[in-house]
């Protein structure tokens, strides 16, 4: 696999920068140009700024070492900055540079490209402060006090980034609009503190889970990466036997690790635009509900109550009719005039609106059978939205395995470990968003244990809609038994057609069944038999008064109905059990779309955070300033002395 590019430009830096340096500690050598004016084509200032401190980290020495790489032809002034800076000694043979208020001035003559190096001793406040502790049998001891002792030894090792920076960031919310946000961060600074153990003293070593071991004989070197914002903290511990340890070398760039994939803010916006549509179904559901569950309301059905009063006054006035008949010969007159009233008070019309009851329990029927099957409709819906969450979720975690492989696999090449924490931060923010996933599709607390509430999950709002639809399903069946039932009613008009038809023919005779009947104007004789079939009449109005007397109970079951509908749109009681309604799937599917609104405006708020953080991190390229119009580039080393036994 090829060496990442970045990395072997930092290596390549680093190798001449410290050549460059150790030929500074064997000699410099002063030369002198004329001066001559003049503006290079292009100059590119790396600085490495090495500090020197004790054991614990406290600085004695901060030495800038800088090289000059400048392009042209002809000779240029350069004109570099260096605030803070006491003595500067050239590294490069024919370049002298000179020291004049806090800055370095030189004249260099170049012929298309020139390397000029020097370096400086600075008192100039650092970016860092590098903190270390050491502890022996859980007792902190000083460092020149280590030396040649046994024991637990563990070292505790704190970077404090001191580059903190406010700004305001804008971005677009889950709205589409613009938003922005006051925020403060550190400059990015990756930290390799390398620890070196002599395996032959060292035993028992533990150390972080991030750090990446090097084995060069008996030498084991342990390389923590480290990202202070502003504190990072890290300890190495081991069975040290008669102790020396070598001496600490911490080295930082500025540099963001590792930026999340906010990509999926476009996704949780689509999630969010599906929810809201289904909140918009859920609240058409409703509307129909209420329509029907007022419609009931509005009907009167105290007619049905009336119909079965009536007929059992009109079995009652047949019966005191039949015990009359035998007196009727002398009042044969005054009878035909009340049978006359009596037909006339028969109005069969009265009855047609049993025929539209059952026709409208019909309806109610076909409207409660569609509204379980799209809720099971959308029951589907969210299975299908629940499997495509996991297929995500199932990839993120293929994307999360890919990662954990890189970074095991650059972590055991040692040309490679550089790149390897870069992997590692990328498996961690997988891991954030497979918990982001879980807590989509179960419910949860997205950002943990904490004060926001958990929201639930789409596999709670799809067994809710089914147990929805289960009612839907239970409320059709009970109409299906009412409309079977009611379809008795239909006979009611026909029967009293018959009734009507029989008192005409009671009162003016006629032919019933194929026979001659007389009429009351017949003899008392005669009366005789009509008393009998008025007997005979009334037995049978009684029979079918029983039947009739549901009608009696049809507002007791519309108000039934009416509820169960209710409960159905809002909530409430069902047969004894409670039924959320449909007002609280459209409530959640709206808190879950705000939710979801929300954490894209997080997640963009956090991406443009990380980029005003690269930003910075990329604007941080000197140290003690750049010549007019100079790219720049800088790294940091610090060298810890050890800890070394007396001679």
């Amino acid at each position: 696999m090829a060496r990442p590019l970045r990395s072997v430009r930092i290596a390549r830096r680093m190798a001449v920068v410290s050549a460059i340096t150790v030929l500074g500690m064997i000699s410099a050598t002063a030369a002198s140009s004329a001066p001559a004016p003049g503006t290079p084509d292009a100059i590119v200032d790396n600085e490495t700024v090495y500090v020197i401190a004790d054991a614990t980290g406290a600085p004695r020495t901060t030495v800038v070492v800088d090289w000059l790489q400048v392009q042209g032809i002809g000779t240029f002034k350069i004109v570099d900055p260096a605030p803070g800076v006491s003595t500067i000694e050239s590294l490069s043979e024919g370049f002298s540079p000179t020291l004049a208020g806090d800055a370095v001035s030189a004249d260099v003559t170049v012929d298309g490209n020139g390397d000029f190096f020097y370096r400086a001793e600075t008192d100039a406040a650092l970016p860092l402060e590098v903190e270390l502790a050491y502890f022996l049998d859980g007792e902190e001891v000083a460092p020149d006090a280590l030396a040649g002792k046994s024991g637990r030894l563990r070292i505790d090792i704190a970077i404090t980034n001191l580059l903190e920076r406010s700004e305001t960031v804008t971005y677009a919310d889950s709205l589409g609009g613009e938003a922005s946000a006051e925020v403060t961060y550190t400059v990015p600074m990756l930290c390799i503190p390398q620890f070196e153990i002599d395996g032959t003293r060292m035993t028992g070593i533990v150390a972080p889970e991030s750090a990446q071991l090097a084995i060069t004989g008996n030498t084991l070197t342990y390389a923590i990466p480290m990202v202070p914002s502003p504190v990072a903290e890290a300890s190495l511990e081991m069975d040290a036997r008669d102790i020396e340890l070598a001496p600490l070398i911490v080295s930082a760039f500025p540099k963001l690790p590792a930026s999340p994939d906010f990509s999926v803010a476009d996704d949780l916006l689509e999630l969010r635009d599906g929810l809201l549509d289904l909140r918009r179904l859920s609240e058409g559901h409703l509307q129909v509900i209420d329509g029907i569950t007022e419609g009931i309301d509005d009907y009167d059905l105290s007619a049905a109550d009336g119909a079965a009063e009536g007929l059992a006054s009109l079995q009652s006035g047949l019966g005191d009719l039949g015990a009359g008949a035998e007196g009727l010969a002398a009042l044969s007159a005054g009878q035909y005039a009340y049978l006359d009233g009596v037909i006339s008070g028969i109005d069969t019309g009265a009855f047609d609106s049993l025929g539209e009851l059952t026709s409208a329990i019909g309806q109610m029927r076909v409207a409660a059978s569609d509204l379980a099957t799209g809720t099971a409709g959308l029951v589907t819906l969210l299975d299908g939205q629940i499997a495509l969450a996991e297929g995500i979720r199932a990839s993120n975690a293929g994307l999360l395995a890919q990662a954990a492989g890189f970074a095991a696999t650059y972590s055991a090449d040692a040309t490679l470990a550089p790149a390897a924490p870069d992997f590692q931060t990328l498996a961690t923010g997988l891991g954030a968003q497979d918990h982001l996933l879980g807590v989509l599709i179960d419910g949860g607390d997205p950002d943990g244990p904490g004060p926001q509430p958990a929201m639930p999950g789409l596999k709670y709002t799809r067994d809710q809609l089914a147990e929805v639809a289960d009612g839907m399903d239970a409320l059709a069946d009970g109409l299906a038994a009412l409309e079977a039932q009611s379809g008795a009613l239909a006979g009611v008009p026909a029967a009293f057609e018959q009734l009507k038809a029989a008192l005409i023919v009671l009162r003016d005779g006629g032919s019933v069944g194929g026979q001659t009947v007389p009429g009351l104007g017949t003899t008392r004789d005669g009366l005789t038999g009509v008393a009998d079939g008025l007997g005979q009449a009334g037995a049978g109005l009684a029979g079918s008064a029983e039947d009739l007397a549901m009608l009696a109970e049809i507002p007791a079951m519309m108000e039934e109905l009416s509820a169960a509908l209710s409960a159905l749109g809002r909530g409430g009681q069902v047969r004894g059990q409670h039924l959320p309604g449909i007002s609280t799937t459209a409530g959640a599917l709206s808190q879950i779309g705000s939710g979801l609104g929300g954490g894209v405006d997080d997640i963009r708020k956090g991406e443009a955070l990380t980029e005003a953080m690269s930003a910075a991190a990329d604007a941080y390229t000197s140290f003690l300033g750049l010549p007019d119009g100079a790219e720049g580039h800088l790294s940091f080393l610090f060298k810890l002395d050890g800890v070394k036994k007396s001679e």
